[in-house]
């Protein structure tokens, strides 16, 4: 793992965006070797590099075949990270 990526997928167009949303969140969450974390505001990826920027990619695709205008925020971390575990254990006691 040397990657993490926060995506946060706004459909602009779609009448129930909400759909687009629960979509995209169950094609990442289909993924292999890759961790989902499922926020309120985000979806947080952890893995390699190379596998998070192919699931990025299709991850947009994927919204853009159901809504003609999207927005996607995203945060990228590269490098030597923290995983998800060691940014929230001091949040869990």
């Amino acid at each position: 793992m040397n990657c993490s990526i926060a995506l946060q997928i706004l459909p602009l167009t779609h009448p129930n965006r909400i759909v687009v949303i629960d979509d995209v969140i169950a094609f990442l969450q289909s993924q292999e070797n890759v961790r989902v974390q499922v926020t309120p505001f985000e979806t947080v990826l952890e893995g390699d590099f190379d596998t998070l920027m192919t699931m990025l990619k299709d991850a947009i695709s994927l919204a853009g075949k159901e809504c003609d205008n999207i927005f996607a925020n995203v945060k990228i971390n590269y490098g030597n990270i923290l995983s998800i575990d060691e940014k929230l254990e001091k949040f869990s006691e």
